[in-house]
């Protein structure tokens, strides 16, 4: 029976059922060291690449541009710093971007570089057509906070361009032109503790590291959440198209819902251009974290606050640059176990604990 219920509406999923019953099976096969030449060795060998094989197709690029580290916020830091590195060039960012993004661009800038925040407008939208040609920029497709999806930006001469891809479910969006990208195996239901780094065949991107030897990336990752990932990936795209048309209903439900019963509400974005699963809302003059409370003593729950913020219950950067409040910001994460009567239920639930 899955963890999550219709009421759960937080951003957290547990691992796919499908990966989740052959974890135990990797872990007794993911303890030899691929790298030596025993039997063991070159089983796990020829299981690690062909995992990465799979996830490579389905990712829309080439085996030789995956690498594999065990955090994400590791493989922000080698996606980004391998652009950075020993590069004066100018950093565009924009307001919207994750705060790791936002910590290497003041590094950057202290360095005595040029730094450029491009501020997103009342929709969460960016323009990228001020950005010049021998530069690096930084992409976010999706935001996670308000599902915001970002228009490709237009290839420029000799910019370097780090796609985060982490929040994206259309895994294959990454632009032709990318140099370094990020993927989060979470976004398909994949296991915590291993992320998808991709360094493009077409240059770029360099180690921000000693080079030691060939290896692009250093530390390790844990080769059965590898295999896990690939199955995870597997089974979560075959009912995608399914999933995205009821997460649809269902987050158009949510916004017509808060607009009608909650007039001081204020929702972030345009169904149009966002990513079906996340909604983000806010309501002036309220202290979000006592809201939660009385809604999960209903037995609901939501996420308020910062996406990426150090502390759950913080102001969330995005919203504030998209012209929101710095209280009463609430989160919402749709799930394909949940139903328009669920998504009723909770706004219901939502009014009452404004009272």
């Amino acid at each position: 029976m899955s963890p999550i219920t219709e009421r759960d509406f937080q951003s957290e999923e547990p691992l796919h059922p499908a990966a989740q019953a052959l974890l135990s099976e990797y872990f007794d096969k993911g303890w030899p060291d691929p790298s030596k030449i025993h039997q063991q060795s070159a089983n796990i060998r020829n299981l690690i690449a062909t995992a990465k094989e799979s996830i490579a197709a389905n990712l829309g690029v080439q085996p030789t541009e995956l690498e594999f580290v065990g955090e994400l916020g590791f493989g922000f830091q080698s996606a980004i710093a391998g652009l950075l590195h020993n590069n004066q060039n100018k950093f565009y960012l924009s307001a919207v971007d994750r705060q790791i993004v936002h910590a290497f661009a003041r590094d950057h800038h202290a360095l005595g570089w040029e730094v450029e925040v491009l501020p997103p407008n009342e929709l969460g939208l960016v323009n990228f057509d001020s950005t010049t040609p021998n530069s690096i920029l930084s992409w976010q497709s999706v935001n996670r906070e308000t599902g915001v999806r970002q228009k490709e930006p237009t290839p420029l001469e000799n910019q370097l361009l780090f796609a985060d891809m982490t929040a994206e479910s259309n895994l294959k969006g990454v632009p032709e032109n990318w140099s370094s990208a990020l993927w989060d195996p979470r976004v398909f239901r994949g296991p915590q503790g291993i992320a998808i780094l991709g360094i493009s065949n077409h240059g770029g991107w360099k180690n921000p590291g000693p080079q030691i030897d060939k290896r692009r990336v250093y530390g390790s990752y844990s080769k059965p959440l590898l295999l896990a990932c690939a199955v995870a990936l597997e089974s979560w795209l075959k009912k995608r198209a399914e999933r995205d048309t009821k997460l649809s209903e269902l987050n158009g439900l949510a916004r017509k819902l808060l607009v009608e019963n909650i007039p001081a509400a204020k929702v972030a974005g345009d169904a149009r251009n966002c990513d079906p699963r996340y909604l983000a809302f806010s309501i002036p003059n309220l202290i979000a974290e006592e809201v939660l409370r009385k809604v999960e003593q209903s037995g609901f729950l939501i996420d308020a606050g910062s996406a990426c913020g150090s502390g759950a219950m913080e102001p969330s950067h995005v919203l504030t640059a998209m012209g929101f409040g710095l209280d009463g910001n609430f989160r919402i994460t749709f799930k394909e176990e949940q139903t328009p009567q669920s998504v009723q239920e909770l706004i219901s639930v939502l009014l009452k604990a404004l009272t």
